[in-house]
């Protein structure tokens, strides 16, 4: 009887045991899903208006040179995609732990306007970067990114 007990007591556990990594799991899949968005459908669509199921509203985009808000990224964004209408984005790798998601980038396209500080010279590029955001109830509240713009420049500098 000691033992059917145990066993018993030992199954009713398991479940309540295994739910709470379910959920997290859960959480970080939607917060993969969401810092994926930005890229697939945002700038690799040029998707702005995913913005408010996305961000929260005091949203902030992190730069040496002073904070951004979801206005001017937004503005941003449609300028980069302006320069190269045939802009293609893919995520190379997201990573997710706790409310921090760092997704790993490819850009390619054609220069074929003079838009967001490029030239407009029909030429082609590819560019990699990172972009890191930090979650508050499952939106992005802040985000950090790097790219190498003096390698995309030499791509797009006259020979």
């Amino acid at each position: 009887m000691r033992t059917v007990l145990t066993l018993a007591a030992a199954l009713l556990l398991v479940p309540a045991a295994s739910a709470q990594p379910a959920a997290a799991n859960s959480a970080i899949e939607a917060q993969r899903a969401t810092a994926e968005r930005v890229f697939l459908e945002k700038m690799g669509q040029g998707k702005f208006d995913i913005s408010p199921e996305v961000y929260t509203p005091d949203f902030r985009v992190r730069a040496p040179c002073g904070d951004y808000t979801l206005e001017m990224d937004n503005a941003s964004g449609a300028e980069w995609r302006r320069a190269a209408p045939d802009l293609k984005v893919r995520v190379i790798r997201t990573l997710v732990e706790k409310d921090f998601a760092a997704v790993h980038w490819h850009a390619s396209g054609t220069n074929s306007v003079a838009a967001a500080g490029l030239p407009g010279a029909g030429k082609p590029f590819a560019i990699d970067g990172m972009t890191f955001f930090r979650f508050e109830g499952g939106r992005i509240a802040e985000e950090w990114g790097v790219m190498d713009i003096a390698a995309l420049m030499k791509q797009l500098a006259a020979k």
